[in-house]
């Protein structure tokens, strides 16, 4: 018999100072959005099931009744509402937002099933300052939050698209697809018509690394307009991105992105040493029943910024009396400190608060550290 105090594979209670430490995390991201220029939007848990995505949990229903899910992501839902509530509204568009997505099923590198996104979006502009404001946003954030030793690693699918056009195989392309996931060029050959395709593969694969000892092998895939403004994008945006000493920027054009959506420039964030992505984004298109428009955006997912940050989180607990004037409380928490307040008289403060977990305890009006 199964007990009900069991949770399912990829969730947990959070009952640890985790929660607090996520919590203001969150606020000082959304607060530096909003510093910004990012308005704050907040969408719904449940939206009307249209059977595109097949990672979400659908909502039992009675016959003739329409289909609902749990979202597990947020960015669809941005595209819902720019898309119709603010479809009037001058562009571009820039919107902040947060909140907790499920997943039916987890990875190997995000066994978690639900966690907080927290995600930046700006709609209607084409101008590569948009990414660069993305990006940077979302650098400048993660950094705030004591996150080092950040990657970010800048891809764009334009030119593995190119390559599948001239293919022009759903068979032998979902095979190469397979092969390029494992960065297996031999293997890729297999499943190409002739030395041009192959040739091309190999260029891009040729732009795979730091981009300092890669830049050159950019120019190598400018074959038409399209191309060689992308790489154009590419060189604004390393250029312009002002990192740390200890982060730094790679390339890799090979890669395949899971998120379909994303059509132009994208990017990941990672942290050194710390399992799966701490944040990614990217261009993706809007399509509206009359016209399409441009976006980007990114989204943070909080888990791993937990595990990633660098920053010794511990709260000034202070263990005081339930009977101490409000003037003292409000002055300590103006300082910084969590309050703990004890409802018997007791007979040693010290003891009681190392009890109830406090590292400072007030005695005749003055703070003692344990």
């Amino acid at each position: 018999m199964q007990s009900e105090y069991l949770i399912p594979p990829g969730f947990k209670d959070n009952v640890s100072f985790d929660a607090y430490i996520e919590h203001e995390y969150k606020n000082n991201i959304i607060n530096y959005f909003r510093s910004n220029g990012f308005d704050l939007v907040k969408t719904p848990l449940i939206e009307y099931s249209n059977n595109k995505n097949n990672n979400s949990f659908l909502i039992t229903k009675k016959k003739n009744e329409i289909n609902l899910k749990i979202r597990n992501d947020i960015t669809p839902q941005i595209i819902r509402i720019v898309s119709s509530r603010l479809i009037q509204k001058i562009r571009p568009l820039k919107l902040c937002y947060y909140g907790e997505v499920v997943r039916k099923k987890g990875t190997m590198l995000r066994p978690e099933r639900q966690f907080l996104q927290v995600g930046a979006e700006t709609i209607g502009s084409k101008s590569v300052k948009a990414d660069i404001e993305i990006i940077n946003l979302a650098y400048q954030s993660l950094s705030m939050i004591g996150i080092n030793q950040i990657t970010i690693e800048l891809s764009s699918r334009i030119f593995l698209k190119k390559l599948f056009n001239i293919v022009n195989n759903s068979v032998l392309e979902k095979n190469l697809i397979k092969s390029i996931k494992s960065k297996d060029l031999n293997s890729c050959y297999k499943f190409l018509n002739n030395d041009d395709q192959k040739n091309l593969l190999s260029k891009i694969f040729k732009c795979t690394g730091k981009v300092e000892k890669i830049n050159n092998n950019l120019d190598s895939l400018v074959i038409d307009s399209k191309t060689k403004e992308e790489i154009n994008n590419i060189r604004s945006i390393v250029s312009t991105i002002k990192l740390n000493k200890s982060d730094q920027i790679n390339i890799d054009l090979s890669e395949i992105n899971e998120k379909k959506y994303h059509d132009g420039i994208k990017f990941t964030f990672f942290a050194k040493d710390i399992r799966g992505e701490i944040a990614n984004g990217g261009r993706y298109t809007i399509k509206h029943r009359k016209n399409n428009e441009t976006a980007t955006g990114f989204t943070c997912f909080m888990d791993t910024v937990l595990r990633a940050s660098s920053f010794e989180n511990i709260a000034k607990k202070v263990l005081l009396s339930f009977n101490t004037d409000n003037k003292i409380k409000n002055d300590l928490i103006k300082e910084g400190y969590v309050l703990f307040s004890i409802f018997e008289n007791s007979s040693d403060l010290k003891k009681d608060a190392l009890k109830f977990g406090c590292n400072y305890y007030l005695e005749n009006k003055i703070i003692k550290e344990i």
